[in-house]
């Protein structure tokens, strides 16, 4: 059964203690546990046991800020790939493209380049983030 941790503590079972801990708790490293598979397993589990608020309420407050700005960053990360993708769709499956993009944090900006190889030429798209306004410009 799948762990996903909420706002509230859940119960879990034993069960899911044992498909989530390993066996014997050691330092390889400097790091607790073996692989970061099994740190994220144990993780997940001590998460969905102790509830997402009551984690966040106990990390200082120099850490809530770092994880404010992580989840800013992966939910930037998601529009921009999620971006890219509607540009991809829009050059059509049958023209052949390769594609790559980049994300200027600094200047808030996307820049999407294709090669398409039809024609041997390189398009950009650079799409400008402002909190209420998106900018878009395509370069030939």
């Amino acid at each position: 059964m799948e762990l996903i941790p909420r706002r509230e503590p859940q119960k879990i079972t034993y069960q899911q203690y044992e498909e989530n801990t390993p066996e014997k708790t050691e330092m390889y490293q400097n790091d607790i546990f073996f692989d970061e598979a099994e740190r994220i397993k144990m993780l997940n589990l001590l998460m969905t046991n102790v509830g997402m608020e009551t984690m966040v309420k106990n990390l200082s407050r120099e850490t809530q800020r770092e994880l404010i700005d992580i989840l800013e960053e992966v939910e930037m990360e998601r529009k921009c790939v999620e971006m890219v993708e509607q540009e991809v769709l829009k050059f059509g499956r049958q023209i052949k493209t390769d594609h790559e993009y980049k994300f200027d944090k600094q200047n808030n900006t996307l820049y999407i380049f294709f090669r398409v190889f039809d024609t041997n030429s390189i398009w950009s798209i650079k799409y400008t983030f402002n909190k209420a306004l998106l900018q878009h410009t395509v370069v030939l």
